[in-house]
């Protein structure tokens, strides 16, 4: 009688979340992750390709609510398959996580059920191939990055974005806002989140080495370590000083 083949499997699938509001960083510290060598085979699924595969040329300004609601559920849809049929190694993608109850909770939801398929998919591939198979199988390690920073910031990275468009346009899919724009959104979004503890990460900071930090701490979170306990309740309620801040405006 042959030996049974045990299968070597993947134990980790990597699913990053940028998050916060515009000005906020997400872009620039995505961008930042997948240009590293580690991540450079890593899948990225971004709203605003799927914004634009549904609406045309409409902006996230020119959608309706309920449209919002369901570009963010075309999103989370766009991942599972990508998790359960392709299987990378990790996958980034951008969102603000606005609402407890549309985002966050959803979000938390459909990476179960992707963890469900995944394990139940690959115990029939290898019962049908006559492997024997560890006790645990693939697993998806959600984490969410909620990016901040504070009014005198938001106000900077606006004029400098408003400038760019003025010089080159606007060479990406990205809705452009102004400080408005960020206000409506500080008035709606629910932080803390619900389901998850995120990395909270002021980026006030441009100096080189602040920006050295908070790259350094990123890096740390994607490969699995949290902050400590005091440090994050610190910092969750920075965040939130600055949102009460911003809706008093």
């Amino acid at each position: 009688m042959e030996d049974q083949v045990v299968v070597s499997h993947q134990r980790r699938i990597l699913v990053a979340v940028f998050s916060g509001l515009v000005f906020s960083g997400k872009s620039f510290f995505r961008n930042w992750v997948m240009g590293l060598p580690e991540y450079k085979e890593a899948s990225m699924v971004a709203m605003d390709d799927i914004r634009k595969r549904l609406w045309g040329d409409k902006s996230d300004t020119e959608i309706t609510k309920s449209s919002h609601v369901f570009k963010n559920e075309a999103t989370r849809f766009e991942i599972k398959s990508k998790l359960i049929v392709e299987r990378p190694f990790a996958i980034f993608t951008e969102m603000v996580m606005l609402t407890r109850e549309a985002h966050q909770r959803p979000f938390v939801e459909m990476i179960k059920s992707a963890s469900f398929y995944l394990q139940s998919i690959e115990k029939e591939e290898a019962e049908q191939a006559g492997w024997s198979m560890p006790e645990l199988s693939v697993e998806v390690d959600f984490r969410c990055i909620y990016f901040y920073c504070d009014l005198e910031t938001v106000r900077r990275r606006i004029n400098y974005r408003l400038r760019e468009i003025e010089t080159v346009g606007n060479i990406t899919n990205a809705s452009v806002f102004d400080f408005e724009g960020y206000l409506r959104g500080a008035r709606q979004i629910e932080v803390p989140p619900i389901g998850y503890v995120p990395l909270y990460l002021n980026t006030s900071d441009e100096s080189p080495v602040g920006l050295a930090r908070q790259r350094t701490e990123v890096l740390s979170f994607l490969d699995g370590n949290m902050l400590s306990e005091g440090e994050t309740e610190k910092r969750k309620i920075e965040s939130v000083k600055i949102l009460e801040q911003a809706r008093k405006l």
